[in-house]
């Protein structure tokens, strides 16, 4: 019996003991972690806390992405993307997906607005039915989408554009089945469509008739075209990266494991009767 209890004694100041292993490490490391760098500057292409805009990038030969980083040297030395064609349809269809790939998870502001910010320049025909133009049930106006991964967020029609230069804003309001993007299925990008024609001819001494379609759009380098999303802050929560019920998983808790085990050694040194009492009992 007084082994026992001896025993019982032990594991109790064992219990009481900080584990070095265990929870002094979890908090040495999330000291560490709050003296590192800023997260904006450990990984400027990715969202954070500072960094809620979706900018639009092109190498000007076709070739689109977007980022959260205001700046990129492989963007096209003009910040313009120029699409032309003499005659005949053109089939404007261009996609700025993220890359590199969304690596967080997000949740949006419910309700939070969302601002897709467009500079775009049109010449030629995108007007059906129209008799001033060659168009003839074979052009599109203007539409632009936000995609969530396979998700459209917001699909606006634009017919009310114009000849030259053409500011454009879009607004939409989350709803409750939009809040969650997760870094596996929603990454994000925008899309603009269209059918613009041309009926640019040869004419007399190197001359020419009609015009030609034209579709040019200022990239981010000036910051005029942009997607402002409403992230909610509580996106860069520890718990809310870590999933939906923020629950860290059983081997990152090396401390808790350790004083489970002291305590079902404690109850089983004070419960269970030892060989010698057991004998003595017959």
């Amino acid at each position: 019996m007084r082994g026992r209890s001896a025993i019982a004694i032990l594991l109790a100041i064992l219990l009481s003991v900080p584990v070095v292993g265990g929870m002094n490490t979890a908090t040495t490391t999330a000291m560490e972690d709050e003296e590192e760098m800023d997260p904006c500057m450990d990984d400027p292409e990715q969202p954070c806390a500072n960094q809620t805009v979706l900018y639009l990038w092109s190498n000007g030969q076709s070739t689109f992405w977007s980022h959260f980083n205001a700046n990129e040297t492989d963007n096209d030395g003009d910040n313009m993307y120029d699409q032309r064609k003499a005659s005949g349809v053109m089939n404007v269809d261009m996609r700025f997906s993220m890359n590199p790939q969304l690596n967080k998870r997000l949740n949006m502001t419910l309700d939070g607005e969302v601002r897709i910010v467009l500079n775009i320049f049109l010449e030629g025909d995108w007007t059906n039915n129209n008799n001033d133009g060659p168009c003839q049930n074979d052009c599109e106006e203007l539409n632009v989408t936000l995609w969530s991964g396979a998700t459209a967020i917001v699909r606006q029609h634009v017919p009310q554009v114009s000849t030259g230069w053409n500011p454009i804003t879009i607004t939409h309001r989350i709803t409750e089945g939009q809040t969650l993007w997760d870094a596996s299925t929603a990454n994000p990008s925008i899309q603009l469509e269209m059918k613009v024609k041309g009926d640019e001819q040869p004419s007399w001494l190197g001359s020419t008739t009609g015009e030609a379609a034209n579709f040019s759009i200022k990239l981010s380098a000036d910051g005029e075209s942009r997607i402002e999303l409403p992230i909610d802050p509580a996106s860069w929560d520890a718990d809310f990266q870590a999933g939906d019920d923020g629950v860290v998983e059983a081997e990152e808790q090396p401390g808790f494991l350790f004083m489970a085990a002291l305590a079902t050694m404690t109850l089983a040194a004070v419960y269970f009767p030892s060989r010698e009492e057991e004998s003595e009992n017959f």
